[in-house]
Parts: C-alpha cells; sequence; structure tokens
C-alpha cells in the first residue's frame, strides 16, 4: 500500500448536524458512545496498512489538528498540507506564520494541495471522507483497482430509496463499469448510491482536474470530476460495500444510525478515544433494558429502556430514558420521561414521537 496516498476530506460545516456542531468541528463530533466520527475512516486506514493519509480541513481545523496529534500521529504518517511544521515547532507559530489557500470546494482541495499528493511516490489517491461510520479494509478495494487498470473505482451500497436523494445515484452495466452518475437526485430513480470512499489513478486525476481548472465549474469531485471522467469514457469500476457503512450528514442520520446500534441491527466495532471515556456496556437489569452506557451509571436512579447514554451525560433522579441518544454534557431533570430523543448540552430533539416532563 507504499503506492497509495488516503485523502482525508474533514472541511464541512456541519450546519445539518445543527447544535452537535455548535462547539465542534463536524469530524469530532461523538460517535457509539466511544469515538469519533473522523475516527472510523483512520482506524481503517491503519488496519489497512495504509501509511500515509493527508488531512484536508477548513472550518474549526485548529481543534481537528490538535485531536490528531494526540490520537494518531504515533499511529499513521498524518500530513497536514501546508500546516505539516506542526509535526516540528508550536502550534501558535505555525498558524501565526501560515496562511491557508481558500479552497472552494473538494476538487479544488485537490489543485490546492498537489505539492503534497503528486509525489513520485503516490500512484494512486484513495478518497476518504471524515463523517462515515463503518470498518473496512481497503486492501481488496485496491488490488481490484490496480487489476483493472481503472481510472477510478468507485464504492457503492444500496440504501432506503428516501435517503438516496443526499448522495450520488449510481448504475453500473453487466462488466460493473460506471454507466450513470447523478449527484443528489431530486427523483431518485434507484436505491444505489456512491459511497464517497473512492480510489483514483493520480495522474488521470490531476489531468481531469487541469482541465475542469479552465472551465466553468464548481470546484467538486462529484458534481465535476466524476461525471467528466464518465463522460470522457475512462474506465470505471464499482466496488461493493456489503457491510454497515453510514453517511451521517443530518440529525436524523446520526439518531438513526445509533438506533441500529442500540437494536443490534449492525456489527460496528468502535475505537476508544473519547477523553476520559469509560467501556461502554449493554446492560439488560436493574431497571436498565437493553441500554448501552458506562458500568458506573448502573449506580444511578434512574430507568432506561433501548437507549445510549454517553459517559458525561447527566441524568436527574427517577427520570425514565426510551429510544433516546444522550451526549456528553446532555443533563435530563429529575422526573424527566423522555422518548425517541436525541439530547446533547444545547437542546433536545425528537424523532417520531415527542419527550415529555
Amino acid at each position: 500500500m507504499k503506492n497509495l496516498m488516503a485523502v482525508l476530506l474533514a472541511g464541512g460545516l456541519g450546519s445539518r448536524l445543527k447544535t452537535l456542531t455548535q462547539d465542534l468541528p463536524k469530524p469530532l463530533v461523538p460517535y457509539a458512545g466511544s469515538c469519533r466520527m473522523i475516527d472510523y475512516s483512520l482506524r481503517n486506514c491503519f488496519n489497512s496498512g495504509i501509511q500515509d493519509v493527508l488531512l484536508m480541513s477548513k472550518h474549526e481545523e485548529r481543534q481537528i489538528h490538535q485531536y490528531l496529534m494526540e490520537n494518531w500521529c504515533d499511529k499513521l504518517n498524518m500530513h497536514f498540507g501546508c500546516y505539516n511544521e506542526l509535526h516540528h515547532q508550536p502550534p501558535e507559530q505555525v498558524y501565526a506564520r501560515v496562511k491557508r489557500e481558500e479552497e472552494k470546494g473538494t476538487a479544488d482541495a485537490l489543485i490546492k494541495n498537489r505539492a503534497y499528493i503528486d509525489t513520485e511516490q503516490v500512484e494512486d489517491v484513495l478518497i476518504l471522507h471524515s463523517d462515515h461510520i463503518y470498518n473496512f479494509d481497503y486492501r481488496e478495494m485496491y488490488r481490484q483497482h490496480k487489476a483493472s487498470g481503472a481510472a477510478l473505482t468507485l464504492g457503492y451500497q444500496r440504501i432506503p430509496r428516501q435517503f438516496v436523494k443526499l448522495f450520488g445515484m449510481v448504475a453500473f452495466d453487466g462488466d460493473n463499469n460506471l454507466s450513470e452518475f447523478v449527484e443528489k437526485p431530486a427523483n431518485p430513480t434507484s436505491d444505489t448510491v456512491f459511497t464517497a470512499v473512492c480510489i483514483f489513478n493520480k495522474a488521470v486525476m490531476y489531468d481531469y482536474l487541469s482541465r475542469l481548472q479552465n472551465s466553468d465549474w464548481s470546484f467538486d469531485i462529484s458534481h465535476d470530476l466524476i461525471p467528466a471522467m464518465l463522460a470522457n469514457g475512462e474506465k470505471i469500476k464499482g466496488f461493493a460495500f456489503e457491510d454497515y457503512w453510514e453517511d451521517i450528514g443530518t440529525t436524523e442520520r446520526y439518531y438513526l444510525g445509533h438506533l441500529k446500534l442500540i437494536h443490534e441491527q449492525i456489527t460496528l466495532d468502535s475505537p476508544l478515544s473519547l477523553a476520559g471515556a469509560e467501556k461502554m456496556q449493554r446492560i439488560h437489569d436493574q431497571g436498565f433494558d437493553n441500554v448501552i452506557m458506562p458500568q458506573s451509571y448502573r449506580q444511578q436512579t434512574f430507568t432506561a429502556r433501548d437507549s445510549l447514554v454517553y459517559p458525561g451525560a447527566v441524568i436527574g433522579e427517577g427520570c425514565h430514558i426510551e429510544s433516546s441518544v444522550l451526549l456528553p454534557g446532555a443533563r435530563v431533570s429529575a422526573g424527566t420521561r423522555l422518548f425517541n430523543a436525541l439530547v446533547n448540552e444545547h437542546q433536545t430533539e425528537t424523532f417520531a414521537g415527542e419527550a415529555a416532563s
């Protein structure tokens, strides 16, 4: 995997996650009770033997840099582009001296960071996102990419039709060649979507990016780069994601993703990286019916069912929690009855039901 560089996109505002991103950049939003969303793609890289990961961040990136320095730089060769001196100098000096060039979109970020990607050793570029929740070994996908001689290999998966409009809708012919790509269709005709995990041949990728620079484009990988390659007849192959994969773009998908964990509809091995996090346990006794929470919470005087309680949530005496997710900093007043809710320190949002107190 030494000729493959992973590029981790982490520049989104995360506005559809509402107050979950009020104090944190989207990649650092907690997940599964034990880690941050960014940890899944990074651990997948580590487990796949990928050594080099280039972070392409923008919003609140100093927090992301600090988190990666503390948690991942001893495991992976983390590259921070123009901020790479963070490995050797105090952060305040680096940020005072270096000013990142404005990046207008994901494809433009690949252009602006070309000096860190287009090296002699790198032959292919693995595009990853910092808000994807999944366990995956990229080695077989890369093997097939190289064996096929494809210019691009796209990950794809079938999802409920109602969510297809949030993604790139794809179709493949009988030989597994990409035949259709529609980014965020208003009226989806298929339930197969691009997982936004893909491997580009580096030389072909930069050839098309150079052409796009001279056109009227929106600076985006999915809106511009992939459609241009498809229209020009490049060999684009598909790779099926058979196991669980989730793109957490909205609070609803965040909540539903946790419910799948609670109801054991998925198998997900999550890192343990939240500061001060206790190991989460699934508890079925003493007033707790299928509740994922730290062992220490069993001593508290509340009852719960089909819920996940993060370390740092504060729950008052006599509460009943059902089908809910309580994040660090959440506070539930004594006697509250809470149903179908996502609670953080700023607000309570309910889904398909109401919270009552």
